[in-house]
């Protein structure tokens, strides 16, 4: 399986608190069958200098990937960011190039839960004018989807795709999100599913119990899609960025 939505990079956002932390959710990603595992810390480009920030997280990265490799632990780390669509982040596009998945045009963002939907579509408009690919992370856990989710049809295509959370399929985000999700992939929406994890205790990277309720209610093909192929196809896009 490939997760393309972690927070396994320590002491940089609200993920892995260690590189303790970090070195277990990587054995627990690549024991629970994750060959691969986006690294996608929170990128806040509206606060403090981006550069820096930007500059920290390959720092912290290139670290975990030594060390994951000193532990003889099987599993590959790609570079990412969920970016966090502000208004000063999209200010911030408009000169620079944003940290897409492994170097790439692909970039996983995300939004304020509350969010309105059509201050929403715009910030996605504007990325899909600027020529980036996007994965929409959690759409189920936003306020406007959860009133509509009918609104997704609108703009899910070849160059934006949902990611659904491992935690709102399992139910550990409340009835709303779990609901949202399941009609999401029960319309066949949902491009992907992804950790989110933050952890190696509560929001983990073990994708095992997602990947089997995801074969029991949609099909073996739907689970082989959204936890295996679609992620390879966005990897392959992975632009500079070395292996």
């Amino acid at each position: 399986m490939i997760d393309l939505h972690s927070h396994i990079v320590p002491g940089f956002d609200d993920g892995a608190r260690s590189m303790e932390d970090a070195l277990e959710m990587a054995r627990m990603a690549a024991d629970s069958g994750v060959t691969i595992l986006a690294a996608t810390s929170h990128g806040n480009l509206s606060q403090g200098d981006p550069g820096a920030c930007l500059r920290d997280y390959r720092k912290r990265l290139a670290m975990l990937r030594r060390e994951v490799r000193l532990a003889g632990i099987r599993l590959k780390l790609a570079g990412g960011m969920e970016i966090l669509l502000t208004g000063e982040t999209l200010r911030y596009a408009e000169r620079h190039r944003l940290p897409g998945l492994r170097g790439g045009n692909w970039i996983l963002a995300e939004f304020v839960f509350d969010i309105p939907q059509a201050r929403a579509r715009k910030r996605l408009e504007f990325l899909d004018r600027q020529g980036y690919q996007v994965i929409l992370a959690h759409p189920e856990r936003y306020d406007f989807v959860q009133r509509d989710p009918g609104c997704l049809r609108e703009i899910v295509g070849e160059r934006l795709l949902l990611q659904v959370n491992k935690g709102s399929l399992l139910g550990d985000f409340g009835g709303r999100a779990g609901r949202t999700a399941d009609w999401i992939l029960s319309r066949g929406l949902a491009g992907l599913v992804a950790s989110d994890a933050h952890d190696p205790v509560l929001r983990t990277p073990d994708l095992r119990e997602v990947r089997e309720l995801v074969e029991l209610k949609y099909g073996r093909e739907a689970a082989l899609d959204l936890l295996w192929r679609t992620p390879a196809r966005i990897l392959k896009d992975r632009g500079s960025e070395q292996r």
